[in-house]
Parts: structure tokens; sequence; C-alpha cells
């Protein structure tokens, strides 16, 4: 197991040019923990990597089917697919865990939420998932975690195509094509479509019996990269994506006389991303420039034609600049500055970021410290630093501990006077966390015990429709014992996790269940590749102390490849057709049937 500094490439060139495929799973190299390349066994915070043969082998239809099996994640959907999803991270809120695509922050919607529909699953080529806080990396919003969704890259001249067929009128089909134009150019090129029927996410026994609330969606997408000589390359990607989606109105304001009824939210997204690397012996630096938009509009759909209700846009821009030097193999120093500015209507503010980032590994021992000032045009100064450390006390045992500190800086929204509050300020994080790591031929064993302690968190008043802090602090606390093993033909994966997660007022916070257990097997046998999962939720409180019931839930998935270009794949979800929630009044889907073939020319 390499202990040495393997600091090759920076953001995003890494996550574009890294071909997952074809390294050896001894020698896996991250991006996301430090924004360089890094060996697995060289990062010391809790790490879990998702490869593209993994979503394949269980079939996922979305990110948050990937998402809800990870260590430490608690996952709440409004119902089923296209529907808003929140993901918990250790307990913080479910805008705690900074979400980026290709190493670029993904735009929020104007409520806050992520939209991950936005990222068809097809085109994931990997995920890398880092745990604990990492503002001192990235500042606001890597409270409890760093989701970094890196889509498909390429080495030679490859064209896929693929297609799906599911439950409540699913359908899917998708494009992928990577080609080398000359010998230092090459070009992708994506294109995908998914829509369902859906089903009725809220029943309103009276008001919407026999409602179906779908989802449709296409994106696509176009990356260019050239090497212009030895020491510098490029890279320039569009993305596009749009959805219509239906949903309840849930709104009791005013005696809302539309209450149950069917709304529909138009989304569409446009993102233009260029960069340039320069490489000279053991220096790298990078510079990169993102512009995203994002519109939503809503309409409902009570009538003989769609009424309009209210609309944003949201603009991000964002530009950074890193360097990385490897002294030796025992020392790397890397720096950076960030430029980001955000527009929702009128209101924009900008932050100014400069951050270093010292990596140490001699013999046995491994430091990391960082250290991040942001400089908010609206709420000021913000200072966030990080330090771990790593220790093999002999080869197949290591000690880790961690320590940072973390802020999420207000949303556009939340402080808009007509919207929200314009006096809120940052909410602000300190964490600990220490582990135990067991690495043998047999097993591998990861135990992580951790507490977050969040002061000035920004809540909503279901009362008096407004934000404002919350006075206190919110304690998150817990433990997550993972084991990778093998019994006979069986490869294993298990991940057992305790969670005390309350407000100032010693309530538990909403939604994140204290017990969660995890387990994934996969078989292979007369060239059909099986995988079983298991997942046990407890108990959790929802808004209004509404007690959500436990739940054990089973998906089966199947692949065969039927020659070496074409394979058929199929899912059947909630195997045993549980009724449950995982938000109060909203049925999760029942059992659920998907097949998919795809063909590699």
């Amino acid at each position: 197991m390499s202990k040495k500094l393997l600091v090759t490439a920076l953001l995003p060139f890494a996550a574009l040019a890294q071909d997952p495929s074809s390294i050896n799973n001894d020698e896996v190299t991250v991006v996301t923990a430090n924004r360089v390349e890094q060996a697995v066994s060289d990062v010391i915070a809790p790490i879990s990597v998702i490869t593209r043969d993994d979503i394949e082998l269980t079939q996922a239809q979305s990110l948050t089917d990937v998402f809800r099996m990870l260590p430490g994640v608690d996952v709440a959907v409004n119902g089923g697919r296209g529907q808003t999803a929140s993901v918990f991270v250790r307990g913080g809120e479910s805008d705690h865990a900074l979400v980026l695509i290709d190493g670029v922050r993904l735009v929020t919607s104007v409520s806050g939420f992520i939209d991950f529909n936005q990222i068809p699953i097809n085109q994931v080529e990997r995920i890398e998932f880092i745990r604990g806080a990492r503002a001192a990396i990235y500042g606001s919003e890597a409270v409890s975690g760093v989701i970094n969704i890196i889509t498909k890259g390429g080495l030679q001249d490859s064209v896929s195509v693929s297609a799906g067929l599911g439950s409540n009128h699913y359908k899917t089909s998708n494009l992928y094509l990577f080609t080398n134009i000359t010998e230092n150019t090459s070009a992708k090129v994506t294109a995908n479509f998914e829509a369902t029927d859906g089903y009725n996410v809220k029943p309103y026994p009276g008001l919407n019996d026999g409602d179906e609330h779908g989802f449709e969606s296409d994106s696509y997408s176009f990356l260019l990269n050239h090497k212009f000589n030895q020491n510098i390359s490029g890279f320039a990607q569009l993305r596009y994506y749009q959805n219509t989606y239906e949903y309840v109105d849930t709104s009791t304001y005013n005696n809302n006389p539309h209450l149950g009824k069917k709304n529909e939210g138009q989304v569409e997204n446009k993102s233009t991303t260029v960069g340039l690397k320069y490489k000279l012996n053991s220096l790298e630096s990078s510079i990169q420039y993102s512009q995203s938009e994002q519109d939503d509009v809503h309409f409902s759909l009570v009538g003989s034609s769609p009424t309009f209700s209210y609309s944003s846009q949201y603009e991000q821009e964002t530009l950074n600049w890193i360097s990385n030097y490897v002294f030796n193999d025992h020392f790397a120093l890397s720096g950076g500055l960030d430029w980001a500015s955000q527009t929702l209507g009128e209101d924009t503010r900008d932050n100014k970021a400069v951050s270093l980032n010292l990596m140490t590994n001699v013999d046995t021992l491994s430091i990391n410290t960082a250290v991040r000032t942001d400089d908010n045009e609206h709420y000021g100064t913000n200072t966030t630093w990080n330090i771990g450390a790593g220790w093999f006390v002999n080869p197949i045992v290591r000690l880790t501990a961690n320590a940072g500190t973390a802020f999420k800086a207000p949303s556009l929204y939340e402080l808009s006077p007509n919207s929200g509050n314009p006096e809120l300020k940052p909410e602000e994080s300190i964490g600990y966390e220490t582990g135990v790591e067991f690495f043998t031929d047999l097993v591998n064993v990861s135990l992580q015990g951790y507490r977050n302690e969040v002061d000035n968190l920004i809540e909503y008043n279901y009362a008096t429709y407004g934000y404002s802090n919350a006075l206190g602090k919110n304690v998150l606390q817990g433990a997550e014992l993972s084991l990778d093993f093998d019994t006979s033909i069986v490869s294993n994966t298990v991940s057992l996790e305790y969670l005390d997660a309350k407000d100032a007022n010693g309530n538990d916070l909403v939604r994140r269940a204290k017990h969660k257990a995890k387990w994934q097997g996969i078989v292979s046998f007369n060239d059909i590749d099986w995988s079983l999962q298991y997942l046990y939720q407890g108990e959790r409180f929802d808004i209004n102390d509404v007690v959500l019931s436990s739940y054990s839930l089973w998906n089966l998935s199947a692949q065969y490849q039927i020659t070496s270009q074409f394979k058929l794949s199929g899912r059947i979800e909630n195997l045993l057709d549980k009724e449950y929630e995982t938000v109060d009044g909203y049925p999760a889907p029942e059992r659920g049937y998907y097949i998919n073939a795809s063909y590699e020319f």
C-alpha cells in the first residue's frame, strides 16, 4: 500500500483525463480530498469511491439511489423520480454537503436545494465522497462533507448507446461519444433523455385521487480537450439541461383553494467551463473559469391551461487558480485563489478567497494542514482551518485524527428582504474525528467516531414564514463502522452507523435516523453478475414531531454481457414491496422493475 505522495494533477483536469477503468483497485487515486490527485491510502479523511462498475452492478436509477447506500448518509425524497431530494451527511443539514460536478460547484435552486436530477446516472464515471469538514479547501457549504461527481472521460475512440424501460412508464435513452480528433485534440459528446409518468407522490384523499406526478428531462454536453505542448493543455466544456416535473401544491397559506392540486416546475440550466493547465517537473498550475445560469418557472395545472405561479433566475460565476509544488517524496505544497459571484434576480454578491495546503508524508506518518480565508462583500471574512494526521502503526493498521472548522454562508434567497432576512449570519462549525483502519487480505475495516458543533444554524419558521439564526449549538456526533470482505464467492460491503443529531434545545433533527445498516453482496456465475442490496433506516422524526417508522429495503439487480459489445441489465427496486416514507405524507415508490440494454461500437 503506497504511503508516498502521488500529487500529479489538479481539478478539473484530473477528473476529466483520468480513466478509472485503467487503474488497479489497489492503486486508486482520488482528486477531491485536497483538490490534487492522491493515492487513496494517502487521504486521511474518510473517503468512499463509487466507480462506473459499481453503478452498473447495482443498476442505480439516480444519484440518490447511490447516495443512500454511502456511509454516514440519510436521503429524504418527496416521492419518486424527479422530486425534490435532501441528502444529509453525518447529521448535517442538506446544504452542509458541498456537491461538485467535475470539480465545479453545482448551482443550487432558489430554495437552496441541489437538483440531482440534472446529472444522468449513466453519464457518471465515478463519485468521490469525503466525510468531514473541508471548508479550508473549498469554502462555504463543505461543513459535513464533499461529493464530487465525475463524468465519463476517455482515452480511446468510443461510441455507446443505451435504452431502458421500467415501471410507471419509465423510459430512458442515452448516447456517449469520445473521439481523438488529432493526436493532441479530443472531443466528447453526450445526450440523455429520461421520462416517467410517476405516481401520486402526495395523496390528499378526495382532492387529488388518481393524480400522477411525472418527470421528463433531457441533457447534452460537449467537451473539447487540447494539448498545446508538453507543458500546457486546456479544455472547454458546455452543458445544457432541462426538465419538467409535476408536484403537489401543499401550501395552506390563506386557506389555499388549490391544496393538493397539481403544479408543474420547469428547470433550464446552461453552463460553460474553460481551463488551462501548466506542468513542468514538480510544478503544476491551473486556472479555470465557469459560468452557469439556471431558470426555474412554476405553473398551476388547475383549470384547462397552465397558470403562471412564479419564476426565478440564478447565475453563478467562478474563477480559480490552483498551484501545487512537490518538493520531494515527503512534502507537497498547494495554494489557490478563488473568486465567485452569485446573482439572484437583482441581488448580487461576490466572494474572494485564498487558501494554502501542506501535505507531509514521512515514513509511516502523514499530516495534512490547510487554511483558507473567504472575504464576502455581504457578511465579511471567514477563516477556516483543517489538520489531519494518519499513522501506520504497522503495515495493516492505521490510526487517524482530523479536526477542522467550517462555515455555511446564507443563500441570496435567505438574505433577500422579500423572502428572507438580510441580518442572517453565516453558520459556523468546529468538528473532530478519530478513526482506526485495518487492511488485510481477508477484510478491510474502518471505524470512525466524530463530533461536530454548529453555531448560528439558519432555520425556517413555518409559523412566521421567515428565516433566523438559531441560538445555541447543534451537536452532531456518531460512529461509523465499515467492512469489506469476501465470503466464498460473495463480495460483501457493510456499513453500520449510529447518529445522535440534536438541535440547541436537545431535540432530534428531522429526517435523520439514529441507527442505519447497509449491506451489498455481489456474486458472479454463469456470465451473470448479481447484486443484492439491503438498507435499514431506524425511526426518525419529521416536522411537527411526526415519527417516521423504521424500514428495511431490498434491491436486486443483474447484468449479462451477451457479447463483448452488447450488455443487458435489470433491477428490481424495493424487492419486497415495502411501504415506507422518507418525508411525512410522501409515500416512497412501490416495487419497481427496470431493464436496460447497451451497445458499444
